[in-house]
């Protein structure tokens, strides 16, 4: 089994401020937009926000194939162990989507260790003889101060897991369920960290999470489509007349089948957003211009979307800088983020 993490912890004592700077390391090695957002909170929240996205990053890195978990210190018995495990939740993975991993047998497994031992790690093991990696103090810690939800985390490891089989989304129920491991769990996580009124204020969170998610699918359409990720729901396509291969077409921009199905889902996109703006005032006040960058910055690529149309495959969303001026204004409150804008 390769080995690929360069940040194992064997020395007792490392300390809660050397994890945080391990979280900050790991969050500063992304250029992701998803960061930026978080820069009107206070430290304490956003040293909780590097903390929390130093699991999901790695647990991303594990399905993309671009970390792993040092195991060097686990006992032949242990490996063995983690083996088993993973060939039984293979097992498992393969009868729910009926097919098998999209990966070689080997790799497939190596991953899914990985993922097990992320999730085993969700809450700080008693057996001190598992590695931790430098981030997982900090982690905890977050987990403990803003008493999240240890669910939420697990639905996030299940997103992974499913990424690692071909898609096979049928309907926007389907989707949704999918939406939900990988982006509103998070959403969910990140509530706790905000600070909240309302008893309503969870159902918005995850509305507020496929909002983003499926505009982050209309964002990644052409190198999903190129790499043979259809995150779009089958069923629908068949509905508006679409077949497999018109997704390959290069004329599938101009196809008025393909044209009138992104229109229903970018309404759809829009339906998520409506539901997803009641959440604002929900949340604490000094929190709020967090989640209102990430609501304005998505609204202004659902425009660019909609103006696209069939086009958002031949052309990547992105914000211009008018668009990021808006963005700016609308976190200020020059301008308003309404319901139908």
């Amino acid at each position: 089994m390769p080995m690929m993490g360069g940040d194992v912890v064997r020395n007792p004592s490392v300390t809660l401020s050397k994890s945080y700077l391990e979280c900050e390391r790991i969050a500063n090695e992304s250029s992701s937009s998803f960061l930026r957002a978080f820069k009107p909170l206070s430290k304490e929240k956003r040293d909780g926000i590097k903390a929390l996205y130093a699991f999901c990053r790695r647990a991303d890195d594990v399905a993309d194939g671009d970390w792993l978990p040092d195991f060097s210190n686990f006992t032949p018995q242990q490996m063995g162990s983690l083996r088993l495990r993973a060939l039984q939740k293979s097992k498992y993975l393969d009868e729910k989507h009926g097919s098998r991993g999209t990966l070689d047998h080997e790799t497939h497994l190596t991953r899914l260790c990985a993922l097990i031992y992320l999730r085993d790690n969700i809450q700080p093991l008693t057996n001190s003889s598992f590695p931790e990696e430098k981030f997982f103090l900090a982690f905890w810690h977050t987990i403990e101060e803003f008493n999240i939800p240890s669910q939420h985390l697990h639905s996030l490891i299940d997103g992974m897991e499913e990424d690692l089989y071909p898609t096979n989304y049928q309907t926007y129920e389907d989707l949704r369920g999918y939406c939900y491991n990988v982006a509103s769990s998070i959403g969910l996580c990140l509530l706790h960290l905000y600070g909240y009124d309302g008893q309503e204020a969870e159902y918005y969170a995850d509305e507020m999470g496929i909002f983003l998610q499926m505009v982050n699918i209309l964002r990644d359409i052409q190198s999903d489509l190129a790499s043979g990720r259809i995150y779009l729901p089958i069923a629908e396509l068949q509905m508006h007349g679409l077949t497999y291969s018109d997704l390959s077409s290069p004329s599938l921009a101009s196809n008025p089948n393909w044209q009138e199905f992104m229109q229903d889902y970018i309404d759809r996109c829009k339906a998520h957003r409506e539901e997803a703006i009641k959440l604002l005032p929900m949340i604490h006040t000094e929190s709020r211009k967090s989640p209102t960058i990430m609501i304005s910055a998505y609204s202004q690529l659902v425009r660019q979307a909609e103006r696209l149309c069939g086009g958002v495959v031949s052309q990547r969303l992105s914000l211009t800088t008018f668009q990021k001026a808006n963005v700016l204004m609308s976190t200020l409150g020059v301008i308003s983020i309404a319901p139908g804008d």
